[in-house]
């Protein structure tokens, strides 16, 4: 595959002016950023420890241990200063500098994500606050300020879903063309030969642990590769992806080891039917859980309703999963508000007999104004092997 024509660098400083102006609309003083995707989101730091404290003026200090201390100064620099300060957590915990600062400032509401924080970690906080002798009051209900900017891609971000669509869609086809998934060879062995292929094409790692389910397995919609061999008349689920330039792409074929019975066809063909189904529903303006409507219904008219328990797709982007949910409702989705352009998202119904076989089928798609595009491309049809 061709190299990528060069993007420009992500726009840090208007993500932060963003993220700044939902935290005034959520009157609040300080949104302390816990998730650490969510950080990488505002400042580009990539770390697997950390924090930030995003104040309302617009300035975000990073809170990192020593490993991480020397790339936060790089941060810094790229940023810019004025809006962006290391702070070293080497000496001072990061619960008590949040309590020092919110006192220093005389902040009155502090906002913490709470789904990211762990319940160790907000009772560390509140005991620090305590101490501090801070009167305000802690925010713990999850607001998103950040995951709701995050959810529509800017053009940097879409680019680099484009590239790794066609990158994972140039791999898939590889690994059906070559039977990768064939009798004899275990579904561990086929993982990796998927697992290297990805690299292969220009990912940095897998988007997140592939998935091979053959035979009776296949009906198991996440199962882990095993030792299990694969044989003549298996029905197989290979679920990868990939990460490139920091952005996840997720696809899903499954493949007949010779000709699929009559029912496993008609259940292939079902699911088939409900992905177009769903992807034709894609569009601006559309509530997700319609799109999930769309392609259950396909296959509740198949009779395989019940056998469909996990939602249409999900969304995109520094992380695998992430909004919007393209599933049945939940009370908590009663504030999802509909897609919109530039938000990337999967499409993948499936299909679990127990007994017999499991099916799913998956694309990645990007909303756009006036319907959807798919940034994945590889044939469907049943791809079989012999």
């Amino acid at each position: 595959m061709r190299a990528p024509d060069p993007l420009p660098p992500f726009d840090f400083r208007n993500r932060l002016a963003r993220a700044t102006a939902a935290l005034r609309a959520a009157q609040a003083d300080l949104l302390v950023v816990s998730h650490l995707p969510n950080l990488r989101y505002l400042s580009g730091l990539e770390a697997t420890a950390g924090a930030g404290v995003l104040t309302a003026d617009g300035h975000l200090h990073l809170l990192v241990d020593p490993r991480y201390e020397a790339a936060a100064a790089v941060r810094a620099a790229e940023v810019g200063a004025d809006l962006l300060t290391p702070v070293h957590t080497a000496d001072t915990p990061t619960p008590a500098w949040i309590a020092r600062h919110c006192v220093f400032l005389g902040a009155r509401r502090l906002v913490v994500e709470s789904r990211a924080l762990s319940l160790h970690d907000a009772r560390q906080m509140q005991s620090a606050l305590e101490a501090a002798g801070w009167g305000g009051e802690l925010v713990e209900t999850p607001l998103d300020v950040v995951e709701g900017l995050r959810r529509v891609k800017d053009p940097v971000e879409l680019a680099l879903l484009r590239e790794g669509g066609a990158r994972l869609s140039d791999a898939a086809r590889s690994i059906l063309a070559d039977r990768v998934a064939r009798p004899g060879r275990t579904e561990l062995e086929v993982a990796a030969e998927i697992d290297a292929r990805v690299r292969a094409v220009g990912f940095s790692r897998a988007a997140f642990d592939t998935i091979v389910a053959s035979g009776p397995r296949s009906a198991f919609p996440h199962a882990r590769p095993t030792a299990r061999r694969l044989e003549a008349g298996d029905v197989v689920v290979l679920d990868f992806g990939g990460v490139y330039g920091g952005y996840c792409v997720d696809l899903t074929r499954t493949v007949s080891l010779g000709h699929p019975s009559s029912e496993v066809d008609r259940q292939y063909h079902a699911v088939r039917a409900a992905q177009q189904a769903g992807c034709a529903a894609v569009g601006p303006g559309v509530l997700p859980a319609h799109v999930d409507r769309a392609a259950r219904q396909v296959l509740e008219a198949a009779g395989l309703g019940e056998t469909f328990g996990h939602g249409t797709g999900h969304g995109l982007g520094l992380e695998v999963h992430e909004a919007p949910r393209l599933a049945r409702p939940r009370p908590e989705d009663a504030a999802q508000p509909p897609l919109e352009a530039g938000v990337a998202c999967t499409i993948e119904p499936g299909a679990y007999v127990t007994g017999r076989a499991g099916i799913r089928i998956e694309d990645d798609v990007v909303v756009t104004v006036d319907g959807h595009e798919s940034i994945t491309d590889v044939p469907l049809g049943w791809p079989t092997a012999h």
